[in-house]
């Protein structure tokens, strides 16, 4: 099956009912379980793609085990293609013995690392792996870059909703475990803001901790 065919978009309650709506203000959500979904962060009224791919169940149950101080943390700005240097520097750091496991993670999180040069069209990129157990971004906001790539390797994934729904509980959404989203930030680059905002789930005292990688652009 197609990518195409594969695409859902979330349109907000309020522009729904608005038949005269115009793209000034990008709030809809791609849906895809096809990588390219990424791609198609600057189509009009865009202002989140979400790859929607299956976590591997291997990989899950090896991370999963991990204690918090296992996990590997990493914040720098690299030329893209050097990412996966620089994540396996940060695993080994962690002291995480070589594993398929622990190749897949440098692996992937270095090719999203890529996939963000590539649509955005930088060549340095800023790279995080934060290690949370508290609620690190609470309140619904628009991130102060260009753009921001997060996926969550362990614990609940971002929460996001429209800026008009932000009221409506019920219109709150949540990435799953291992999915990728590209957000757009307050300094995209053409004339539509972004009317998308997106916060840290709530964690609770003894919940597990976030592995959350996040890349942006650094130009």
């Amino acid at each position: 099956m197609s990518g195409a065919r594969e695409l859902a978009r979330d349109v907000p309650q309020e522009r729904a009912a608005a038949a005269s709506w115009k793209p000034f203000v990008a709030c809809d959500v791609l849906h895809s379980r096809q990588q390219e979904v990424l791609h198609q962060i600057a189509e009009p009224g865009v202002a989140a793609a979400i790859w929607q791919r299956p976590v591997d169940p291997g990989f899950q149950s090896w991370i999963d085990t991990l204690a918090e101080d296992e996990l590997p943390t990493l914040r720098t700005v690299v030329p893209a293609h050097l990412a996966k240097a620089a994540l396996l520097h940060a695993c080994e750091m962690a002291g995480l013995e070589r594993s398929a496991e622990r190749d897949f993670l440098i692996e992937d999180a270095g090719s999203l690392a890529l996939a963000v040069g590539k649509t955005l069209n930088v060549r340095y990129v800023r790279i995080r792996l934060d290690v949370t157990s508290g609620t690190m971004c609470p309140k619904f906001h628009v991130d102060q870059v260009r753009a921001r790539l997060l996926c969550s390797y362990h614990g609940a994934g971002t929460e996001y909703v429209a800026e008009a729904d932000v009221a409506d509980p019920a219109r709150h959404k949540r990435m799953a475990t291992g999915e990728v989203g590209l957000f757009r930030g307050a300094l995209w680059s053409d004339d539509e803001t972004c009317g998308l905002l997106h916060r840290s789930p709530h964690q609770d005292e003894g919940d597990a901790a976030r592995l959350l990688l996040v890349v942006e652009p650094a130009e």
